[in-house]
């Protein structure tokens, strides 16, 4: 797992895939984002020998130098890889949405009420839209729902805390494609 994150500016996709690139790098899995102007990626690269790994720190050694001056971390993964795919066998992937006036604790009082059920996130974003009186939270999530069975709970304790929080939660289906 690699991890940069820093002050976003042009290229630092390039610097960093390039960098992992030359070292022989094979990436599999990536996320990035930008937060508040920070960029932030994550990405899971699969490494062809010990050396390089040293190759690849030493490589992530020159981004944190001007004038990238990135943060970057090199973890070493333990387990079998999942090859891309982030829900467990014999779950049902559902999305989530929720919209309303941003107040303190939406994220901690549905992913609390989520956890309540066995349900995992796997993947969630949020973002505040717009300015002044018209401002909205905006929360995107997607999980795995354990069981088609447990939906129907998950439905009804995301109206509880849609009703607790005055905002608006829905939760659908999300169809899976196969690549």
């Amino acid at each position: 797992m690699i991890t940069v994150s820093g002050q976003d500016k042009p290229g630092i996709i390039a610097k960093v895939s390039g960098l992992l690139f030359a070292r022989g790098c094979n990436l599999e899995d990536i996320s990035m984002t930008l937060l508040e102007g920070q960029f932030a990626m994550m990405m899971t690269a699969c490494l062809p020998s010990v050396a390089a790994v040293v190759r690849v720190a030493q490589g992530l050694d020159l981004l944190r130098e001007t004038p990238w001056s990135l943060v970057c971390h090199l973890t070493e993964l333990k387990g079998k890889a999942l090859g891309g795919k982030k829900h467990a066998k014999g779950s049902l992937p559902c999305m989530i949405t929720a919209f309303g006036k941003d107040r303190t604790g939406i994220v901690y009082e549905v992913s609390r009420a989520l956890a309540a059920l066995r349900v995992n996130i796997t993947d969630l974003d949020s973002r505040i839209l717009g300015r002044g009186a018209k401002t909205t939270y905006a929360m995107l999530l997607e999980v795995d729902v354990p069981k088609l069975s447990v939906l129907s709970k998950v439905k009804t304790m995301l109206a509880k805390v849609s009703k607790q929080l005055k905002i608006e939660i829905q939760i659908k289906p999300l169809e899976r494609v196969s690549l």
